[in-house]
């Protein structure tokens, strides 16, 4: 009897051993019907009614989650996310398997589209009567789509959904019209778009953004890293890859048109440079 009750303990003691050393995992995407990716988006596992293990996608819609065990459990996608409806999936099994994958596809939460599409429609509506007021020429910039997916829900004409495809154009052109804001608002606008989208994973209209954002950030540089000065280091650094993104500062190395500023912003200027090896480097 002694024999077998250490067989078994040996046995059990080899299987965790086992599964110490190769971490269960999830991973996978999250996109939605049309195909844009879903960045800064959650993946969480729940049991028993608390989250046991969560993380968010990258800006490609991609995500990894180490699992704490095995056992059947529930997935959630898209918790608290504004614009996609979130999605459950009920009974989840993890075996011994080591790598799981499982990729989700979010719809659009029609009603919200529509109530953000209609605020931004009506806030041009007034700016155009009133040429003269800046409070509404503000508001038009506080509705306007703050990251590179939510462009793509508000004009994107691959949308089914009632959005502001017709007036894409327009709007887009309306925004870089010459003096319509000044350039430390552009540029706080363009750092805050940058920390939810990278140009490898966009679709039109959010390229037409970034040509225009690129034409200001050249002819501003000293105010840009004044800017950049101000804000922590992960910031600046979602920053500079969302511009080496695009492909407008740099192909295979950085562009050199920023080395005259190393002098006076080192902190900002080492930033850059760090940006730019993590960006050629996955290239």
């Amino acid at each position: 009897m002694r024999k077998y009750v250490s067989i078994f303990i040996i046995s059990i003691f080899c299987l965790s051993f086992k599964y110490s050393n190769n971490t269960l995992e999830l991973a996978g995407s999250i996109t939605s019907d049309q195909g844009f990716v879903i960045p800064k988006t959650y993946v969480q596992i729940w049991e028993k009614g608390e989250i046991i293990a969560q993380t968010k996608t990258d800006n490609f819609g991609k995500y990894k989650l180490s699992l704490p065990k095995i056992g059947t459990f529930t997935l959630k996608a898209g918790y608290k996310n504004k614009f996609f409806h979130s999605k459950t999936i009920e009974d989840y099994t993890f075996t011994t398997i080591a790598k799981f994958e499982y990729n989700f596809v979010l719809k659009i939460d029609k009603q919200v589209l529509h109530e953000e599409c209609s605020r931004l429609r009506e806030s041009y509506r007034h700016m155009n009567h009133n040429p003269k007021n800046l409070t509404y020429r503000r508001s038009f910039l506080n509705r306007f789509p703050k990251s590179g997916v939510e462009l793509e829900l508000f004009f994107s004409s691959e949308v089914p959904e009632l959005n502001l495809k017709k007036e894409a154009k327009r709007y887009l052109h309306t925004v870089f019209e010459k003096n319509f804001t000044g350039r430390t608002t552009y540029l706080m606008i363009f750092m805050k778009f940058a920390q939810k989208t990278d140009m490898r994973a966009t679709g039109k209209n959010t390229k037409i953004f970034y040509a225009e954002a690129v034409k200001i950030i050249n002819n501003n540089k000293e105010v840009l890293y004044k800017e950049l000065e101000k804000v922590g280091d992960k910031y600046v650094l979602n920053f500079f890859l969302w511009m080496f993104s695009g492909g407008s500062f740099g192909t295979k190395t950085m562009d050199t048109s920023f080395d005259y500023l190393a002098s006076k912003y080192p902190d900002v200027y080492d930033l850059m440079v760090h940006a730019s090896k993590n960006y050629f480097n996955e290239k």
